[in-house]
């Protein structure tokens, strides 16, 4: 890592050690002077800053991040200018990045996969809810943190899809190429779906440590992911189970429109894969499990699974009669034999026994087949399938986890041998069963969210302003908690953003640091900070600006006079008595004069 250079960025943030550079910017490591506290220091290249159209894309980038309040998204604390350059500061995430773990570990256990994965969807749908797509989703703008905590980082190139304007013109490309969407590689019009290509790309990187295509150049890349079918994970990896593949493969669709419609829907089909439960990756509802899901054995004996052996007898007159047939034609079998022989080059005693004609007929063996396996199958499918080769099949249902109508388990397994016309049993699941909800209001949403996860609930969250509650807190559910719903149910939860308006409280006397507390406990942040001459001690708050009493948003910053602990420049009186005239004659002076001459 190269050391940082001495210089500071609005008067309070001083570089340490470059961390990271860009495509815009360089990013350090660096300390807030004023709070005292690390941050990342991200500083736009100075060549960009005369730019007029990075600038305001680098400005829309801190706005645009700065509202975007969630445990798994880096933090924007504040943002500005200084002498010509531009700056963002963020929330410093000790950890590595999602590239180097791929780069350490590759491939990553798939459980393991698909729980990063529905960390980066959480922080993808909580921004697409507000306006905002990330477009450059890649493995090194995702951060691990030690405990293990999934942040993403750079909203370098997003923009609000609910702004005025356009950035990006059309025809140009944002984003890399290793990772970019076929749309967004085409200069097209992008949504909340082309993250959820991006994301399926470095779910696949993880699983199989390579990413679907690779080329000489970023164009012959992006042109891949335009014009080229996906390699299936499995392929170069085969521990990777069928429903992950399902999922990352939904994601990489080419069309927009046969990807998962919202992060928040894949995130809930990649939750399901790590509770064992059946995914919804493939169009139509109809779920593609493969042989990942459990098999459930069937405790229901069928007589008709048995593969019956039966022997024909033989008819001993027409055993002579086939006897005599044979020696009177014995001329031409011997000539057949040689035609056989020339024919084929095969033994003749050999092929013409295997013909019959030298010994008593035999029937032909059963027709059998292999049983297929349609465990994970919707009940229709797997009844067609069975029928395909030649099975009949019999329905048990049973009350499951699994969605309804599909198939939980079969007798005989998968890969038997079985006489054509045998009765396969499926045992097809009825869908869950009655369950309480559980009383999630008032816990963070997060914790919420693992709550109802865990007892096998669905999660839809809605964000609303509210002046009771701090942000991320739980207000509301529905079904309310004690309500028997069927389990897999989507509980749909309503969540404070904390205060639309919140009033400025009275600094005036607080230290800096005690009026920075004060201000970050209600939402808000210090603005400028400016020195004054004062006989109050030093960093003692003199004015602020708004005044208290304000009502402001959140997050604005106030702006604060600090003494500087020195005194403002005074005078002294002097009184000189005048005995000749009677009276008194006062006479101010400096109080530290100039001497006459002195210059």
């Amino acid at each position: 890592m190269n050391q940082a250079s001495e210089r500071s960025y609005g008067s309070r943030y001083e570089p340490i050690t470059k961390i990271a550079r860009g495509g815009m910017a360089d990013v350090y490591e660096a300390r807030d002077t004023l709070l005292d506290r690390p941050v990342a220091l991200k500083v736009l290249f100075p060549e960009l800053s005369t730019n007029e159209a990075f600038v305001e894309r680098f400005r829309r980038e801190a706005q645009a991040a700065a509202n975007l309040s969630h445990p798994n998204i880096v933090s924007v604390f504040d943002w500005g200018k200084d002498k010509g350059t531009y700056f963002i500061v963020m929330e410093l995430v000790s950890g590595r990045t999602l590239a180097k773990l791929i780069r350490e570990e590759a491939p990553i256990a798939p459980k393991r996969v698909a729980s990063i994965g529905v960390d980066v969807a959480a922080a993808l749908s909580f921004a697409h809810k507000h306006g905002v797509i990330h477009r450059d989703i890649k493995p090194s703008n995702v951060l691990i943190t030690p405990e293990g905590d999934v942040k993403v980082a750079d909203f370098g190139i997003a923009r609000a899809i609910t702004a005025d304007g356009d950035l990006t013109q059309t025809g140009s490309v944002l984003g890399t190429a290793s990772y970019i969407s076929p749309e967004q590689a085409q200069g097209g019009q992008l949504d909340g779906t082309s993250d959820i290509y991006s994301l399926g790309v470095v779910m696949y990187e993880l699983a199989t440590g390579k990413v679907p295509f690779s080329g000489d150049s970023p164009l012959s890349i992006a042109y891949k992911h335009v014009k080229e079918a996906v390699m299936p994970p499995s392929v170069l990896n085969p521990s990777v189970p069928a429903d992950l593949e399902t999922v990352i493969m939904r994601c990489l669709e080419k069309s927009p429109k046969n990807r998962y419609e919202t992060a928040h829907d894949l995130r809930n089909d990649l939750n399901n894969f790590m509770q064992g439960h059946a995914v919804s990756g493939i169009l139509g509802g109809e779920s593609h499990i493969g042989q990942s899901t459990r098999i459930i054995n069937s405790t229901i004996a069928d007589p008709t699974v048995a593969i019956p052996i039966t022997t024909l007898g033989e008819d001993s007159n027409l055993a002579t009669e086939q006897e005599e047939e044979r020696k009177s034609k014995k001329g031409a079998i011997i000539a057949l034999v040689i035609f056989i022989v020339l024919l084929l080059g095969l033994g003749g005693l050999f092929a013409a026994s295997q013909l019959g004609y030298f010994a008593p007929a035999k029937p032909p063996p059963p027709a059998t087949a292999d049983v297929p396996a349609v465990v994970g199958l919707t009940y229709q499918r797997a009844q067609s399938q069975a029928k395909a080769v030649g099975f009949k099949s019999r329905l048990v249902y049973q009350t499951n986890a699994s969605t309804a109508g599909l198939v939980i388990g079969q007798l005989p397994s998968a890969g038997v041998k079985v006489k054509k016309g045998s009765t396969i049993v499926l045992t097809v699941s009825s869908g869950p069963g009655k369950v309480k909800v559980p009383s999630v209001i008032n816990q963070n949403v997060t914790t919420a969210e693992n709550t109802l996860f865990g007892q096998g609930f669905n999660v839809t969250t809605n964000y609303v302003n509210n002046s009771s509650a701090s942000a991320g807190t739980v207000i509301a559910q529905t079904p309310a908690s004690g309500n028997s719903v069927t389990k897999g149910s989507t509980v749909v939860l309503t969540v404070s953003n904390g205060p639309s308006q919140v009033k400025v409280p009275s600094l005036i006397g607080d230290t800096v640091s005690q009026a920075a507390n004060t201000l970050a406990a209600d939402h808000l942040t210090v603005g400028t900070v400016t020195n004054q001459d004062s006989s109050q001690p030093a960093n003692t708050v003199l004015q602020q600006s708004p005044a208290s009493g304000t009502a402001v948003a959140p997050n604005a910053a106030v702006n604060l006079v600090v003494s500087n602990g020195v005194p403002p420049t005074t005078t002294t009186t002097s009184t000189t008595t005048s005995s000749t005239s009677g009276g008194t004659t006062t006479t101010s002076t400096p109080a530290n004069p100039t001497p006459v001459g002195s210059g």
